[in-house]
């Protein structure tokens, strides 16, 4: 029996060979025309279309990681850094030299150090040259390291001359104790020179003076020749004790405790008055005297406020 054909409706579609499968979106869908305004259900779930941000001319620019935009310089930049360069370098190896000088100062400063160190250990100091007592006077105890050396130098030297005098059986001249004396001299000067330095001078050559006296014996007391060279010995002395007295007067103010110019006066004048009595020496630091009573009778406000004369 043939068959009829079917009839459809006017709204519906005609059936398609994929029919069984109606909730997949196929391939004759995709064909389907659709009309503006209208949507098709199953354009839902497709990935949505990716589009080139605006403003953006080059489709390609923002998938370009940002490390590599960086636009090469420009020529004038590149000339730039290319003429600097040369300097660069060359202020790096200056800085690399000046590391390295830095680095053989400080050796040599610590090598100086333990030269220094060696010279005060052994009690070197007065004998050194200028050159290097310039630098080891630098140091603000200077003055009270040069002048215990100078102590202890003075103590050999006196004790070297008692023993080469007990070793003769002569009467050793008073003019070789004197010279040998005598090299201590200019030391003591530098010593003044030094912060804190003139009362430690002062002392040192009372104590100069007193070590020549305790050579002689009545022998060298009596003898003309031995008299004269005591006599030019003490005028020396006196000559660097005004030195010494002015620079202590002008830094009163350097003394930790006040000096009371009458007293040392005093003190003086009854140690030149043995010396007349025993040995007949008839000036003892005449000058300086005469430079420590004028400051007495002016009565000049010394150290801390308080007076030259006796306490």
């Amino acid at each position: 029996m043939p068959l009829r054909p079917t009839s459809f409706a006017d709204n519906q579609s005609p059936p398609y060979k994929d029919t069984q499968y109606a909730s997949t979106y196929n391939s004759q869908d995709r064909l389907r025309p659709t009309t503006a305004g209208q949507s098709d259900p199953h354009y839902h779930n497709a990935l949505p279309i990716q589009r080139p941000p605006e403003g953006s001319n080059n489709a390609t620019a923002h998938n370009t990681p940002p490390s590599t935009m960086t636009s090469a310089p420009d020529p004038l930049t590149r000339a730039f850094n290319e003429a600097v360069r040369p300097y660069l370098d060359k202020i790096e190896r200056l800085q690399a030299e000046i590391e390295e000088k830095n680095l053989d100062i400080q050796q040599l400063e610590d090598e100086r150090a333990d030269m220094h160190a060696w010279i005060d250990k052994r009690g070197l100091r007065a004998d050194v040259p200028p050159s290097i007592a310039a630098a080891m006077n630098s140091d603000s105890t200077s003055a009270q390291t040069l002048a215990h050396h100078l102590d202890r130098k003075m103590t050999i030297l006196n004790h070297d001359l008692h023993r080469l005098q007990d070793s003769l059986s002569s009467h050793l001249p008073t003019s070789t104790f004197t010279t040998t004396l005598a090299t201590l001299l200019p030391a003591i000067e530098s010593l003044s020179l030094l912060p804190h330095g003139p009362p430690l001078a002062f002392e040192l050559l009372i104590k100069l003076g007193g070590n020549l006296n305790s050579h002689g014996g009545e022998e060298g007391y009596n003898n003309d020749g031995d008299i004269a060279s005591r006599a030019e010995f003490y005028s020396r002395l006196d000559e660097t004790m005004v030195d010494v007295v002015r620079r202590r007067l002008e830094r009163g103010g350097d003394e930790e405790q006040a000096w009371y110019v009458g007293k040392d006066v005093k003190r003086l004048e009854k140690t030149g008055g043995f010396l007349r009595s025993k040995i007949g020496l008839q000036t003892y630091f005449p000058r300086s005297l005469d430079v420590m009573r004028y400051e007495v009778k002016r009565g000049e406000v010394g150290v801390n406020g308080r007076h030259g004369g006796s306490p």
